[in-house]
C-alpha cells in the first residue's frame, strides 16, 4: 500500500509540474502573438521584392513603357503612404507583371 501512495504523490507532482509549464508556455505564446500582430508576412514581402525587381528590370530593358512605369510609381506610392494594403499591392503588381511579360 505504501507504494501506491508513493506513486500517487509522485504522479500528482509530475502532473502539477506539467500543467504549470503548460501555463507558462501559453502565456509566452500570447505575448509573442501580441508582439508580432503588426508584422507583415515575411514571405509575401520577399515575393513583393522579387516582383518589383523583375518589373524594374523589364522597364529598364524597354524604356517605351512609360504608362506601366507611371502605374508602378503610383501603386508603390499608394502602398508606402498606407492607402492600399499588402494584398492589394501584391495583386496590382501581379497584373503589371503580367502586362509587362506579355508585351516583351
Amino acid at each position: 500500500m505504501s507504494f501506491f501512495y508513493f506513486f500517487l504523490i509522485i504522479g500528482s507532482v509530475i502532473v502539477y509540474l506539467i500543467l504549470r509549464f503548460d501555463k507558462q508556455q501559453r502565456r509566452k505564446q500570447k505575448m509573442l502573438l501580441k508582439q508580432t500582430n503588426d508584422v507583415q508576412p515575411l514571405l509575401l514581402m520577399q515575393s513583393l521584392g522579387q516582383k518589383l525587381h523583375r518589373l524594374n528590370e523589364a522597364l529598364v530593358q524597354n524604356t517605351a513603357k512609360s504608362e506601366i512605369n507611371a502605374q508602378l510609381k503610383k501603386i508603390t506610392t499608394d502602398y508606402n503612404c498606407g492607402l492600399i494594403n499588402m494584398q492589394v499591392y501584391n495583386s496590382q503588381l501581379n497584373e503589371l507583371l503580367k502586362r509587362v511579360e506579355g508585351r516583351c
